[in-house]
């Protein structure tokens, strides 16, 4: 493993379980109990090696897979909160992702935010992991939407 690689992985990995005031770990489900309709948002930093060494998408046509893929898992899910745009809680997928030679790593975080005292959102549920794929395997970063919205999911259905 190069160092570079190993630099990665250590930020990529990097999430604590903050304790909020209600003495609740960020990441506890039960933080999404009653939460019935939200908004959705994706967000990436996409290493531009992977377009120029593995020729694989621009930043911006892997952000477009990630924001439909992401929503669409959600609405179309069978039990789930009602995708509503301006809702007061925005569910956010988050994946940052880093190439060394033949390996894509990649980070997802996967939380709800919702708007503070003071207007700014503030993360109410959060939930992070890690991966990589194979160079061979790059279509499958086009899934990446679809893991988030099962991460939220997973946790919304145990809270509800």
């Amino acid at each position: 493993m190069t160092p570079r690689l190993l630099a990665a992985l250590v930020l990529l990995a990097a999430s604590g379980s903050a304790v909020g005031a209600s003495g609740q770990s960020i990441d506890d489900p039960a933080r999404l109990s009653g939460l019935m309709e939200v908004e959705t948002r994706a967000e990436a930093e996409w290493d531009e090696l992977i377009m120029v060494e593995a020729g694989g998408a621009t930043p911006a046509q892997f952000l477009q897979a990630l924001e439909a893929s992401f929503r669409d898992a959600i609405a179309e899910a069978d039990a789930a909160p009602s995708v509503v745009e301006g809702a007061p809680v925005t569910v956010t997928c988050h994946v940052d992702t880093f190439y060394d030679t033949g390996l894509i790593v990649y980070s997802l975080r996967v939380q709800t935010e919702e708007p503070g005292d003071d207007g700014a959102p503030v993360i109410t549920w959060i939930k992070s992991s890690v991966g990589s794929y194979t160079v061979q395997q790059l279509h499958l970063m086009f899934r990446l939407g679809e893991q988030c919205a099962e991460s939220f999911l997973e946790d919304w259905r145990g809270a509800n």
